[in-house]
């Protein structure tokens, strides 16, 4: 199992149900061995419509109406603030609090719903409780960018990605008896995906590491032009056609050859 295929998936998911409450969360604190300076300028450039989904980018789902984004800064205190035309749709705030005489500091996150209908906020921005997930794993992203160690390697990350990995899923592919129990091994699964995610942050190997690369999940660059085919035509090979009025498929070779 890649930890990239199923690692950004389910902790992102069951990250969001512990901090919106739905599995006994509701709440988010971190320390962080920082001064309140240092986290309220790594919190500055928070941006919570990069966060999965692209919350609050499209008006369609909000009445038509484009939500507007404002940071608010306060001493020991940031908040996001997301606008409905006049009406605040919810406000977001960081509180940070000074700890062992402010060389480290406790960031709780809360939430606020506003004034502004439903109808006429995004749903990401609807629920108080939704909204938390959302911005709780956007502050850990920050902050875990800003003690993250010096990186390694693409080639040491990759290694020890592969170690970390192994024992990671044991019996992933047998089939559960029932519902409750393939949510149960998917959500062990993903707390130990979790568990290799942090250890690779520890040791300089932050999320996307490899991206780009031949290995780890980068992408090869996409050919604009058709490879030609034996008979010198732009048609693919294998019996594809794209030739209009007729079969995409040749099956005849198939035909043929169970003959």
């Amino acid at each position: 199992m890649s930890l990239k295929l199923f690692g950004l998936l389910a902790p992102l998911a069951l990250g969001g149900l512990w901090f919106s409450g739905a599995l006994g969360g509701g709440a988010y604190s971190r320390e962080v061995d920082r001064t309140p300076a240092q986290v309220m300028a790594a919190l500055g450039d928070l941006d919570i419509r990069e966060q999965p989904g692209e919350p609050g980018t499209d008006p369609a789902r909000s009445g038509g109406v484009h939500p507007l984004f404002r940071t608010e800064r306060a001493e020991n205190e940031i908040a996001f603030v997301v606008m409905s035309g006049n009406q605040v749709a919810t406000r977001m705030t960081a509180l940070l609090e000074p700890l062992d005489g402010g060389r480290r500091t406790r960031v709780t996150a809360k939430v606020e719903r506003g004034d502004a209908p439903d109808d006429f906020v995004a749903p990401a921005f609807r629920s108080e409780g939704v909204t938390l997930g959302l911005f709780s794993m956007a502050i850990e992203g920050e902050l875990d960018e800003l003690v993250a160690p010096p990186r390694r390697s693409v080639e040491a990350c990759l290694e020890l990605e592969e170690r970390l990995m192994l024992g990671v899923a044991p019996g992933v592919g047998d089939r559960p008896d029932n519902l409750k129990q393939a949510v149960g091994n998917t959500a062990q699964i993903a707390v130990r995906l979790g568990a290799v995610q942090a250890e690779l942050r520890r040791s300089g190997c932050p999320q996307g590491y490899a991206r780009g690369g031949n290995r780890g999940g980068g992408f090869s660059p996409v050919s604009e032009q058709m490879e030609r085919s034996p008979d010198g035509s732009n048609r693919p090979r294998r019996g594809v056609n794209f030739e209009a009025g007729r079969p995409m498929v040749d099956v005849s070779r198939d035909r043929d050859r169970r003959r």
